[in-house]
């Protein structure tokens, strides 16, 4: 049985290992805390610099030159529809018959406004007046011409005259495109049948005469009347042919819609079957689409014409090519072909103007290798100008791997699997992609597969 001595001398031992514990502990941790300056030197210095590498590679290179370019006519002619009579006092889009994407061609009924017909022909020069019979002048000669080609021809009539031939042709027309022919008006008919009032008056007092003669062959004075009666008979009928041939059919300027080249795009239709018309009624583009391209002053130093250009149109996925046929001076403008305006007068356009933050560019003008579609029209797409490739695989390595020295020394430096680092004088050569030709100068040696340092 343990008495009061033992527990005391457990008691006492207890105390006595805890406090060796608490003291072997403490020492511990104090030598954690304390270091020497060398240990925190070593555990508080960056991390030792890491090089960064890649792979020399032997491939073609294409270089080439990314930008965004704009799609537009070369020139858009605006047709603001004009009344063709006085009797018209408003007008109304009564029938349309394109829309915009569509190609139109000489001869085609465009639209009806407030029922007179607007349709197409070839001819250099918009219509500036009514062409009626009579009527002479280089734009008789571009109506005569685009009938014929259409078929109708002016027969006998001299070049450039508006005569009897015109008159058949241009009938001819209007019915093919199922429209009554207009006429000079009542005018003209009363002026026709006033003539031929006259022509009856004069040839009644030569037959009066004529008979009164042969009657009575001696009677006083009756030879010189008769010759007076003849001569008046003449003059009239000279009055009614001239009015018959200002008589007829004409072509009123604000039927017909003249563009130099044909056919032509739709692009654009501002009214709808029934609605007012004001301004513009139709746009339409002749001589096709052109692209231009906005380069920076640096990409442009680098591109000359006849470089092949890459079009895409992302938003339709649209592809075709083009080759770059010059390059304009610094704009900030944004890119924009001519706007003609045929018939009335339009709204004036306000001219394309640098937004504020606009920033100057070199305009590349592309030439597509064949007609865009129409539906590109004031799309913007991207283009890639292609420059002369290397034509065979090349040693190439990052541009960043290129290294340039005072004197003007080119070099790479090469890595191996052993971290030994050796210089490599180079000669470059095409860029493209982020990559560039090389070759080893001085006797030195440069592989497909060589690490070179790109940065670190």
């Amino acid at each position: 049985m343990t008495g009061p001595t033992g527990s005391r001398r457990r008691r006492v031992l207890v105390a006595v290992a805890t406090g060796a514990a608490v003291v072997s502990l403490g020492g511990m941790a104090a030598a954690t805390l304390v270091k020497s300056p060398a240990e925190r030197a070593a555990q508080t210095a960056p991390p030792p610099r890491s090089l960064l590498t890649a792979a020399v590679v032997s491939r073609v290179l294409n270089p080439a030159v990314t930008a965004r370019a704009a799609v537009h006519p070369v020139t858009r002619y605006d047709v603001v529809p004009v009344p063709a009579s006085p009797d018209v006092t408003q007008l109304y889009l009564s029938g349309l018959y394109v829309k915009p994407g569509d190609s139109v061609g000489s001869g085609q009924l465009l639209a009806e406004v407030s029922g007179q017909p607007l349709y197409l022909l070839k001819g250099p020069v918009p219509a500036y007046r009514d062409l009626k019979p009579g009527s002479s002048g280089p734009d008789v000669v571009e109506l005569q011409e685009a009938l014929a080609e259409l078929g109708h021809q002016a027969g006998s009539d001299q070049k450039g005259f508006f005569g009897p031939g015109t008159k058949r042709a241009v009938t001819a027309f209007y019915r093919a495109i199922d429209h009554p022919v207009p006429v000079t008006g009542a005018a003209t008919e009363q002026a026709v049948d006033a003539g031929q009032k006259a022509v009856d008056a004069a040839q009644q007092a030569v037959d009066t005469l004529t008979a009164q003669r042969q009657n009575d062959r001696y009677a006083p004075g009756i030879d010189q009347q008769l010759s007076a009666a003849r001569r008046q008979l003449a003059t009239e009928k000279a009055a009614l042919a001239k009015a018959v041939a200002a008589n007829g059919p004409m072509v009123p300027a604000a039927h017909v819609v003249f563009l130099p080249a044909l056919p032509a795009s739709v692009t654009a239709v501002t009214s709808s079957v029934g609605m007012p018309v004001s301004g513009a009624l139709l746009s339409l583009s002749s001589g096709g689409l052109t692209v231009t391209g906005q380069l920076t002053p640096a990409q442009a130093a680098t591109v000359v014409p006849g470089m092949t250009v890459e079009i895409l149109a992302e938003e339709t996925g649209t592809r075709f090519t083009g080759t770059v046929a010059e390059l304009g001076a610094l704009s900030t403008t944004p890119p924009a072909g001519r706007v003609v305006t045929i018939g009335g007068t339009a709204p004036a356009a306000a001219p394309p103007v640098p937004t504020a933050d606009a920033l100057p560019y070199v305009p590349v003008t592309v030439t597509p290798a064949a007609d865009p579609p129409g539906a590109l029209s004031g799309r913007n797409v991207r283009i890639t100008i292609r420059k002369q490739d290397s034509g065979r695989p090349v040693t190439a390595v990052p541009v960043a791997a290129i290294s340039t020295d005072a004197a003007g020394k080119t070099t790479v430096t090469t890595v191996n699997a052993d971290g030994d680092r050796t210089t490599v004088a180079v000669t470059t050569g095409v860029t493209a992609e982020g990559m560039v030709a090389v070759v080893p100068a001085d006797g030195s040696e440069l592989r497909a597969g060589d690490q070179v340092v790109v940065g670190r």
